[in-house]
């Protein structure tokens, strides 16, 4: 990591802080720059827009759990268990950011208006990004999925089953109050197993 990702990391800390204690329009690039101890204009050389470090805060969050998974991809043991950990990993992180990802749903819609450039970048990388974890899913399980699914369905289609269940705890996450972490994995373990698992 060299000094700006660094300080951009620590920017983006200092932001999900805020965000999500005084939500999206109550928080401002001047409270940001205070709450880092930097200027303003040194605070805009690291991120053009309120709206870029909000939905950096997002970015990370995503880049940080694909990176992990790809790690617990690479362990050497059974498939299922490592998707087990996988699914495990996703809801914890869901949960220790819950408060922000649900801020973030809320409010939402006030970045979009002010800044629309930065929102079209934003959803064409995320897009992405899913397909691109739906492929590296769908790789890793080919060979414990039912040959006649995989034939039927492709490598992809079978990788965005698992980031679909995924998303579905997201969204269960944020709308409702805190599921049982375990038996939301149970219940996706057994989706998978009666459903494309070989």
């Amino acid at each position: 990591m060299n000094k700006t990702d660094i300080m951009c990391d620590f920017i983006l800390d200092r932001s999900e802080v805020l965000f999500t204690q005084h939500g999206y329009k109550n928080t401002s690039m001047e409270k940001i720059a205070e709450t880092c101890e930097i200027s303003k204009p040194t605070l805009y050389n690291y991120f053009s827009s309120k709206t870029a470090i909000f939905f950096g805060i997002y970015s990370r969050f995503q880049d940080g759990l694909a990176a992990k998974a790809t790690e617990v991809m690479g362990q050497d043991k059974d498939k299922r268990l490592i998707i087990e950990e996988i699914i495990d990993l996703s809801l914890t992180v869901l949960e220790e950011k819950r408060s922000f990802l649900k801020m973030m749903v809320r409010e939402h819609h006030v970045a979009i208006q002010e800044c629309e450039d930065v929102i079209t970048e934003h959803i064409n990388f995320e897009f992405r990004r899913r397909e691109e974890n739906s492929r590296k899913l769908g790789e890793f399980m080919s060979d414990i999925v039912c040959p006649e699914i995989l034939d039927q369905f492709g490598i992809p289609s079978v990788g965005k089953i698992l980031v679909d269940l995924l998303e579905g705890a997201f969204w269960d996450s944020i709308m409702s109050e805190p599921v049982d972490h375990e038996k939301r994995k149970k219940l996706i373990m057994r989706l998978l197993k009666n459903g494309i698992l070989s």
